[in-house]
């Protein structure tokens, strides 16, 4: 007897096939993924750089220097802007391009459409985001390392909470393209609720505030994986916390993407 399972399981496995066939066959997926391993390529470089010529001046200055507060800056100044951009045109091409009726002629359960496109986008975004992660450290250690050793904990945490976070990201921006049904507003949107809102809030120098920031994605993802070292005030607290924050986010935009993607014709 048939599992009533395998169905769905099989048209998530087919669906999701066709939307890493469509993501992987952009030429724009890789022009990003490629800006973002040179953006943090270049980041690292730089940062390494001039921290090994302070700390060859002044030797003392090692003490200062951590290894995952320069890479998730890298991570928050510019990888998260990639992810933003490879989830805002996975869900929002199609509209643009009328392709959207096709796919929904192929895949005509919605709830799976937006599953396989939020799993091949975060799946890409995981590794975007560790990978970038793994790369700035590397970078960061041949310049740094005769002076300052990682902590080779901290340093896979970074890693990996980088990935998660970036990931979750996508979950998030995925939802909200499919909601928003328009790339540019979705750019809009993201940039906003990754660093314009936060920066708004916290120059305005009051404390509540600037606590109301740590709620929103981007500064909750670099509190978690800069493991609250991250050298400018971003939350009252640390930890997991702030990882269930950027999950609460992603999971409130995935119900009002699935919820339009019901409610309207494509």
């Amino acid at each position: 007897m048939t599992s009533p399972t395998v169905p769905a399981r099989r048209a998530l496995a087919r669906a999701a096939a066709m939307e890493w066939t469509k993501l992987a066959s952009v030429r724009t997926t890789w022009w990003c993924l490629g800006l973002g391993v040179l953006g943090m390529a270049l980041f690292a470089l730089f940062m390494g750089a001039s921290a090994a010529d302070r700390i060859a001046e002044d030797p003392d200055s090692a003490a200062g220097f951590s290894y995952s507060r320069t890479v998730s800056h890298g991570v928050f100044y510019l990888v998260q802007f990639v992810v933003l951009t490879l989830a805002a045109l996975a869900a929002t091409n199609e509209y643009a391009n009328g392709g959207i009726t096709a796919t929904l002629l192929a895949v005509p359960r919605r709830g799976v459409l937006l599953a396989a496109r939020t799993a091949v986008t975060a799946g890409l975004s995981f590794t975007a985001g560790a990978g970038t992660a793994a790369l700035g450290l590397g970078v960061l250690w041949l310049l740094v390392g005769g002076h300052v050793s990682p902590d080779p904990g901290r340093a896979a945490h970074t890693v990996l909470g980088a990935g998660v976070c970036m990931a979750l990201l996508a979950v998030l921006f995925t939802g909200l393209g499919t909601a928003l049904r328009g790339t540019a507003g979705t750019l809009a949107a993201g940039f906003l609720l990754l660093l314009g809102l936060p920066l708004v809030l916290q120059l305005s120098q009051t404390q509540w505030l600037n606590d109301l920031a740590a709620c929103l994605p981007g500064l909750a993802g670099i509190e978690f994986y800069a493991s609250g070292d991250v050298g400018f005030y971003t939350a009252p607290h640390d930890g997991a916390v702030n990882l269930w924050t950027v999950l609460g986010w992603a999971v409130a935009a995935q119900c009002v993407g699935y919820a339009e993607l019901c409610a309207r014709d494509a």
